[in-house]
């Protein structure tokens, strides 16, 4: 948990912070991406991926191995998503489809101990199996929440999610968010940047650290994120990396 103090600390500093997306179910490639000392923390993905229940705890031991964070990108919003993983050690959760302040207090609860939350307590790999019970307990240090706004209804009722006090950072689903939009794909139409200007903007207002899943694995795309203010940046994913280095023949 002091990977995460460390983190709300930096990302509230403005300091940007990178991580990555694994999508292929490999501790292999989990220890790969934690031993290459690029990513300050790496998205299990649940949503699009194709991981079992079982497989998760040793990816998850994998990422630690290099004091690299284990993020968690929820199956779906809904409140068996969070049961399913939540004993596993993940430290870190990313809630897709977020639309209402509702859907983000019920995942919030659910992830967290109380007094933060209502989370069932017990036994477990995220304790180490009751060893450090005790120290889990009592830490009182909240998993670092993120928000994926990728919806036209999300960025209508932005405020009222941005409002959330134990929100720690938002993510733009570009793609999602594009094709909720009516322009699936489009990142230069001028719907996709009014959207996204907008997302901005109250993530500003309300000085909340905000990013993108950057899927392009372009260094200079990077650049131009932190540059226009994110501090909260998902860089590719495993299977795009695999390919997009490939030799033209």
């Amino acid at each position: 948990m002091l990977l995460i103090k460390k983190l709300r600390s930096s990302i509230n500093k403005s300091i940007p912070s990178i991580g990555t997306w694994m999508q292929i179910p490999s501790s292999e490639i989990a220890e790969i991406l934690s031993a290459s000392l690029t990513y300050e923390w790496i998205v299990v993905d649940m949503e699009h991926g194709s991981f079992s229940r079982s497989q998760l705890p040793s990816i998850v031991r994998s990422i630690t191995l290099n004091s690299v964070i284990p993020f968690v990108r929820l199956q779906s919003r809904e409140i068996f998503s969070v049961k399913e993983v939540v004993d596993c050690g993940f430290l870190g959760y990313i809630v897709p489809m977020i639309e209402t302040l509702k859907q983000l207090e019920d995942v919030s609860n659910a992830i967290n101990y109380p007094p933060f939350g209502e989370r069932g307590v017990g036994f477990s790999r995220s304790n180490q199996y009751g060893i450090n019970f005790q120290n889990a307990i009592q830490e009182k240090i909240r998993p670092f929440l993120v928000a994926m706004i990728e919806t036209y209804t999300a960025v209508e009722n932005l405020e009222e999610i941005l409002s959330y006090e134990y929100l720690d950072a938002i993510l733009i689903g570009p793609y999602d968010l594009s094709a909720s939009l009516g322009i699936c794909g489009d990142f230069q139409s001028e719907i996709f940047i009014s959207a996204l200007n907008k997302i901005k903007n109250k993530c500003k207002k309300y000085n909340v650290p905000f990013g993108m899943h950057l899927v392009e694995p372009s260094k200079l795309k990077l650049k131009n994120l932190i540059d226009e203010g994110s501090t909260f940046i998902a860089y590719s994913m495993d299977s795009v990396m695999l390919t997009y280095f490939t030799p033209d023949l």
